[in-house]
């Protein structure tokens, strides 16, 4: 069934949509083998950036690229896993911080290992095409921040 659109620019919202639906979905095949979400994997990918440090509930909550995730959750969740270690800040009681287990550590080194050809689903658009599409996104996020 072919989709119809008032104009191009419906289009283009409507060809954005199914297209991050589309790169989700690949990513959570990547994952599944882990039993990791794709939020999950962002907050384990935060974490590991600045192992073995921690970060503040609040700092970890402002990196990720769902403003909507539900980070008690999310960590409740990798916390049960064995796969992150939340603390009661002890310079500042009312801040929760989160580390990574050595385990989880580990664990991402090689879901990191997976993912090195994640950027394959655009290897037949030239570096030319990125850099044009990198920059009309840019522009879109900055209209929507």
């Amino acid at each position: 069934m072919k989709m119809t659109y008032r104009n191009e620019h419906h289009r283009l919202i409507s060809n954005l949509h199914i297209t991050h639906g589309h790169i989700v979905n690949h990513f959570q095949q990547k994952l599944a083998p882990f039993d990791l979400s794709v939020q999950q994997y962002s907050v384990l990918r935060q974490l590991f950036d600045v192992y073995p440090n921690s970060l503040a509930v609040g700092e970890l909550k402002a990196k990720m690229t769902d403003q909507n995730s539900d980070m008690t959750r999310l960590t409740d969740r990798l916390v049960t896993k064995n796969l992150l270690i939340r603390e009661v800040d002890p310079a500042n009681r009312r801040r929760v911080i989160v580390k990574l287990t050595d385990e989880s550590y580990h664990l991402m080194e090689s879901v990191i290992a997976e993912l090195k050809d994640f950027e394959s689903i655009i290897r037949h658009l030239t570096d030319e095409e990125v850099k044009t599409m990198n920059t009309l996104l840019d522009k879109i996020k900055i209209a929507v921040q």
